[in-house]
C-alpha cells in the first residue's frame, strides 16, 4: 500500500511539474488555410521562434501588421516599401487582393507600376479566405508553429 502510493505521489508530481501541452487549435477553415500555406514555405517560415528567410519575411505574425514593417527582413521590393509608406495593414480585404495578384494589388496601392518579389498568386477564393483564417489564428501564438 504504501508502494502504491510512493507511486501515486511520484506520478502526480511529474504530471503537475511537466508544462502544459500548448493549446494550437484551428478552425476547419484555418486547418484548410494550413495546408494551403504549404507551398508559400518554399519562401516564407511561419513559426513564431524563426527568423524571416532571404526570399520572404516570416508570416506568423503578418496578420494585422503593416505592410512591409518585418524589421528582420530586409529585402523589401520597391512596391512593398510602397505600401508600408502608404499605411498599408494586412486586414481580410489587403490580403485577398494581395495574396490573389501581388503585382496587381501593389501596381493599384503605389498608383504605378512597381517592381515587386512575390511571384506566386493564389486564385482560388475560398483558398485565400482559408489562408487568411490561418494568419488570423495563428497572429499572437507561438504554440501555432
Amino acid at each position: 500500500m504504501v508502494i502504491r502510493s510512493l507511486v501515486a505521489v511520484a506520478f502526480l508530481s511529474a504530471v503537475s511539474a511537466a508544462p502544459a501541452l500548448a493549446d494550437c487549435t484551428l478552425t476547419d477553415a484555418a486547418a484548410a488555410g494550413k495546408t494551403v500555406s504549404a507551398i508559400c514555405k518554399a519562401c516564407h517560415v511561419f513559426e513564431a521562434d524563426k527568423p524571416s528567410r532571404a526570399t520572404g519575411p516570416n508570416l506568423h505574425e503578418v496578420y494585422g501588421a503593416q505592410a512591409g514593417s518585418r524589421e528582420d527582413y530586409k529585402n523589401y521590393s520597391e512596391g512593398m516599401k510602397g505600401a508600408h509608406d502608404k499605411g498599408i495593414k494586412w486586414d481580410d480585404a489587403n490580403l485577398f487582393d494581395y495574396i490573389g495578384d501581388p503585382k496587381g494589388y501593389l501596381d493599384k496601392v503605389n498608383g504605378k507600376e512597381v517592381g515587386h518579389n512575390m511571384l506566386f498568386q493564389l486564385r482560388d477564393d475560398q483558398k485565400r479566405k482559408n489562408v487568411i483564417a490561418f494568419l488570423q489564428a495563428i497572429k499572437g501564438k507561438a504554440e501555432c508553429n
